[in-house]
């Protein structure tokens, strides 16, 4: 895609964020190209706060050639008033000057002024800049999807460079820098979409509504770079230093990330994938060493990190019938215990989903899960009520007939749904095995009910199990029907609980 047809897209917008560029080439083309900036601030950049809730910005460079001036003047503008003057010289043809910008919803413009004979001249300008956070979104389609319905924008929501999936970012490409973040895409003929489509400053619906929350509620400007890729594997994710980097999707978001200034101040990742290692049990089977390979290079590369926020995945997608679904699901389980940084969020019960995807209210549904999360991790926000999905700590049997599930906090049912024209019932939904990687035993679940965090499980019949399952892989039970309820739902926060897989089961609680 050509910048010529970004500029179609959104003319406007992009006019404005290649400002800086225009009249740096005008400028140096009339002092005959003497400043060489090695760091200067751009339009609509985000500088990421620090602790005290700040950043500095520098404007530094050298000199080539004999200099025509001597001094030099940074003029700062905050919300359009004159924030901070300062002067300074030159000192062996190099120059540096700085100023401190603070959190909130204020902008800023930078004004670098060269003194040539008694007079200031204006040789620099940036403006709409903020102090804020930065966040990372990547994975498979689901952490991208765009919709035309997504149609908020916000001044204090930025995003850098093009999601481009899976191709090669170009030198067009590279000239788009900085602006405002969009939940939409190009040319979208449906609701929802955008999988495989060149994507300038798009976060996707979720990522979107994710930063409407943060600056809204908590007051802070806020940069997601998306750099998810439809229908990816989590080898596809990966680093691959063999190659070169701006041909992998690794790379791609690398470099944005790195031109943006970021690539030490990302605070958290937040990762959808999976759907496409559920395909085959050798790819199920690799996913957390794989996951592995991928935090350490994740950790390395993002020097900042402090969390990873997981979505376990929803029944639904992948190409084969046969499906690992429910094994992979548990391998995320897996992954968020054994992390200290790596919270999971179940994508179970959220609506609109079509068999792959969601629809924009789904996605929505999204960022009002994970959002508080964010905020307690990131904002200071005490939270007085349950964030988290339902968890599953003890599976036992009360009596011959009779299995208890403990979970971390107070459950509800959804008794039935109807889907595609038939009930079904959540009292079928868990499946039992006497050992691990086996086929199910067909069993009669005769009544389930919840006491507080416990769900009773009464069973027809005095069976002894060793392990239990709640959900199928992918389809109910019988059919080619994508699984999309009935749901377990934490009581206080309407969450759907984390699926599990042969989880097992003691004979008493004590």
């Amino acid at each position: 895609m050509k910048v010529n047809e970004y500029d179609k897209i959104n003319m406007k917008q992009l006019k404005k964020y290649s400002f800086l560029y225009v009249f740096m080439f005008t400028i140096s083309t009339l002092f005959a190209q003497e400043i060489n900036f090695t760091e200067a601030p751009e339009d609509y950049q985000l500088y990421a706060r620090n602790a005290s809730d700040s950043a500095q910005v520098f404007i530094s460079g050298n000199i080539k050639g004999e200099p025509n001036f001597d001094e030099f003047t940074l003029k700062v503008f905050k919300d359009d008033e004159l924030y901070h003057t300062q002067k300074d010289s030159l000192k062996n043809k190099k120059f540096s000057i700085s100023s401190k910008i603070n959190s909130g919803l204020h902008q800023f413009r930078f004004e670098f002024y060269i003194k040539i004979s008694n007079k200031d001249s204006l040789y620099l300008a940036a403006n709409h800049v903020v102090c804020g956070d930065a966040y990372i979104i990547t994975g498979q389609s689901n952490s991208h999807a765009s919709s035309r319905l997504s149609t908020y924008s916000n001044p204090y929501c930025r995003s850098f460079g093009v999601k481009t999936g899976y191709e090669t970012y170009t030198d067009d490409d590279k000239k788009v820098r900085w602006g405002l973040a969009t939940g939409n895409c190009p040319n979208l003929k449906k609701d929802v979409g955008g999988w495989f489509t060149k994507n300038p400053y798009g976060v996707g619906v979720w990522g979107m509504e994710l930063m409407k929350h943060i600056v809204e509620k908590h007051q802070v400007p806020v940069c997601i770079i998306n750099g998810g890729s439809g229908s990816s594997s989590i080898e596809q994710n990966m680093l691959y230093p063999e190659q070169i980097s701006l041909e992998t999707s690794f790379g791609r978001l690398a470099y944005r990330v790195n031109q943006a200034g970021l690539k030490d101040k990302i605070k958290a990742i937040l990762w959808h994938q999976g759907e496409s290692n559920a395909n085959t049990k050798e790819s199920y089977q690799a996913y957390a060493v794989n996951f592995d390979i991928l935090l350490k290079d994740w950790k390395r590369v993002y020097t900042g990190l402090e969390k990873i926020y997981l979505f376990q995945l929803h029944p639904g997608c992948g190409r084969l019938p046969k499906n690992y679904h429910a094994q992979l699901r548990e391998v995320q389980n897996q992954i968020a215990e054994k992390y200290e940084m790596v919270d999971i969020m179940s994508t179970m019960g959220v609506q609109g989903h079509d068999g792959c995807h969601f629809s924009h209210e789904g996605y929505l549904e999204f960022a009002k899960r994970i959002f508080p999360l964010v905020s307690r991790d990131f904002y200071g926000e005490k939270m007085s009520n349950i964030i988290t999905p339902p968890k599953l700590l003890h599976a036992y049997y009360e009596n011959s007939k009779q299995i208890v599930l403990t979970f971390n906090q107070p459950i509800l049912i959804e008794e039935k749904r109807e889907v595609k024209g038939k009930f079904h019932y959540l009292k079928d939904q868990f499946f039992f095995n006497n050992e691990l990687n086996t086929e199910d035993i067909p069993a009669k679940v005769k009544s389930i009910k919840t006491d507080e965090n416990k769900l009773l499980i009464t069973l027809n019949d005095a069976l002894a199990f060793n392990y239990i399952t709640y959900l199928p892989g992918k389809f109910y039970k019988g059919t080619k029907v994508v699984y999309n309820g009935p749901w377990l739902f934490g009581k206080e926060n309407n969450i759907g609980a984390l699926s599990f897989y042969q989880k097992p089961i003691v004979p008493s609680k004590d």
